[in-house]
């Protein structure tokens, strides 16, 4: 068994500023939902410019005082704040990666013309052939699942690497999609995987943020968990992402008014009457509502079962967590419904909703703990000799 890598500065300092990447996109996160609740998201109908000035350089006195183009407009100054740190990230990352070990160099060929052609975009999207956004966004879609497969196959030590240039992708893709949304006028299926792309992208930052953790790599010696409790782990974690999946599509097609009482569908009774089942938005309401409940069960089990289990402190801590904040969920989501979607409360569901995928996150990763180590000496040569030319 290899020894944890050890902290160095490098390290450490790719810890913080992935940790408050983190943050940031939380914060990211929150700020969008708002978006959403507010109605904002039309407040400009161009993109990337804002009003047809450009994003960064729009007088603050044109946004500032506009509740619409303040929540939409801060939202997208914030979204290049993200993606800028994340490139910071990329670059951290592939420094502290031996070079040995570091990715052919077409991936970096395929890394600068994704931000070639983003750079680009900002300044001439206009200028763009019909069809280019649709093509570009499924080529970083098909770009992000092939770094993720190799994420999770790369040896520990340019783990990081994959990870990071997965969440560079991930970012571009996203704030596309974004600009797509906007560009089309909202539609009901980009506006639901903008929202659920910034939740892959931050569990993708949360796995960068732990893996150059020295304190999460040292409790690779702990006591390992049965397979049924990582199986139950995997599962709450699962459906927890499902039903945030479940609760973007409920708000950007509004089938939060489908149903105005809690717990019953209505005075009938807790189902939809057979008539209703016709439109989607009950279902979607519907499905939302009874997944709600479901995950509730799984994430207050989960937190018994790692704790009769014995599993590591941080593993019972944030399972623990999840348990609290899970009821804290669900009267919000009722509180939804018995204020009419009063803003405070449904911006505060998405917030809770997000901490405790977050929550789930990391007691899975940590279940499921793949510590960064030192590669060994004696493999380097076979790895340079393997990888010719890379």
């Amino acid at each position: 068994m290899t020894s944890p890598a050890a902290p160095t500065p490098n390290l450490r300092m790719l810890n913080i500023v992935s940790i408050a990447l983190c943050v940031l996109t939380f914060g990211l996160i929150v700020w969008g939902a708002h978006v959403n609740t507010t109605r904002s998201g039309m407040a400009f109908p161009d993109w990337p410019t804002s009003n047809l000035a450009p994003m960064i350089t729009y007088q603050p006195s044109e946004w500032l005082w506009a509740k619409d183009r303040f929540w939409e407009h801060g939202h997208r100054l914030f979204a290049s704040l993200v993606g800028l740190v994340t490139t910071v990230v990329l670059i951290m990352a592939v420094r502290i990666t031996p070079v040995s070990l570091r990715p052919h160099r077409a991936i970096g060929i395929v890394v600068g013309v994704v931000l070639a052609t983003i750079i680009t975009a900002i300044f001439g999207l206009n200028l763009m052939p019909p069809g280019f956004m649709e093509v570009f966004m499924i080529g970083l879609g098909v770009l992000l699942v092939a770094f993720l497969v190799q994420a999770a196959k790369a040896p520990s030590q340019s783990r990081l690497l994959w990870l990071s240039l997965a969440a560079f992708v991930a970012v571009c893709l996203q704030g596309t999609f974004g600009g797509y949304t906007v560009r089309n006028n909202l539609p009901d299926w980009t506006s639901t995987t903008h929202g659920v792309l910034a939740e892959i992208f931050l569990m993708i930052i949360i796995g960068i943020a732990l893996l150059s953790s020295a304190s999460w790599n040292a409790r690779r010696t702990q006591p390992s968990v049965r397979p049924f409790t990582m199986s139950v782990v995997a599962l709450t974690w699962g459906l927890t992402f499902l039903q945030f999946v479940l609760g973007a599509l409920t708000r950007h097609t509004d089938a939060w008014g489908a149903s105005v009482t809690f717990p019953q569908w209505s005075e009938d009774g807790f189902l939809p009457s057979p008539d209703m089942w016709q439109y989607a938005q009950v279902t979607i309401h519907f499905l939302h509502r009874s997944t709600a409940y479901l995950v509730a069960i799984f994430v207050i089990v989960q937190y018994f079962i790692v704790r009769r289990d014995g599993a590591p402190r941080d593993v019972r801590r944030s399972s623990m967590f999840a348990a609290l904040l899970v009821l804290v969920q669900v009267f919000l989501g009722a509180m939804i419904l018995w204020t009419y979607r009063g803003e405070l409360v449904t911006t505060l569901h998405v917030m809770t909703g997000v901490v405790l995928v977050i929550l789930n996150t990391i007691t899975m990763y940590s279940t499921f703990r793949r510590p960064l180590t030192q590669p060994s000496t004696a493999a380097i040569p076979s790895v340079v000799a393997g990888q010719g030319g890379h």
